[in-house]
């Protein structure tokens, strides 16, 4: 079996931060260097102290939360063959015609494709700002769709979904030969389980499990 290793940063903080473990990254020989996508942390608030961790003493905050697009196009440039990837974000709070054009964008800046990563959004990120979150898996399963019509060809597309439609829709902006987006889902139900098998080029599980069943659902 060939196992690639790779970084997770949750893109909170500083972006020398961020920089620094890409370097690490990339000098320790790693695959992928992956970055969240919140606009609050999945950590508690009331928790953040010195208390319980000593990053508190240099952030007064667990909440500041970096955008992954600006932040991913600013590291492409030093990522060498590093994959830089998103996971993961949602076609809630980025309508999936604008996920398709950063992903693209960001295509243009690497050396290899990068990873786009899909879930049904995180309600923490959704319902403080009124962002829509009903119909979440279809959105996904639209979004998946659209994507790979964007990633495809320039159009016109026109769509008819349970959530999206297109009508006559562009996306003039391809990817360099060989760096086409890769999709990745993110989800643990069934529901989203299928929509990573039926469209995606990759699963992004977000649950501790025990062996056997992590097994089972890839």
């Amino acid at each position: 079996m060939n196992v690639k290793v790779g970084l997770v940063w949750d893109a909170v903080g500083s972006v020398e931060a961020g920089r620094g473990l890409l370097d690490l990254a990339r000098t320790a020989g790693f695959d992928t260097f992956l970055v969240f996508d919140h606009l609050i942390n999945i950590f508690p608030r009331q928790a953040w102290d010195t208390d319980f961790t000593y990053l508190a003493s240099e952030l007064p905050t667990p909440d500041r939360c970096l955008d992954y697009a600006t932040l991913l196009g600013h590291f492409a440039e030093r990522a060498g063959r590093v994959r830089l990837a998103i996971g993961v974000t949602d076609p809630n709070r980025r309508h999936p015609a604008v996920l398709a054009q950063s992903a693209l964008t960001l295509a243009q800046l690497t050396e290899r494709a990068p990873i786009l990563g899909i879930g049904a959004g995180a309600l923490e990120n959704l319902v403080p700002y009124g962002v829509p979150h009903d119909r979440q898996v279809e959105r996904v399963e639209d979004a998946l769709r659209m994507l790979r019509m964007f990633f495809d060809s320039e159009g016109p597309h026109d769509f008819q979904g349970k959530v999206f439609t297109l009508d006559k829709a562009l996306m003039g902006l391809r990817a360099p030969e060989g760096r086409t987006p890769q999709i990745w889902v993110g989800g643990n139900r069934p529901r989203m389980l299928e929509l990573a098998g039926r469209y995606a080029d990759g699963w992004l599980p977000s649950e501790l499990v025990a062996p056997d069943e992590y097994a089972r659902r890839l």
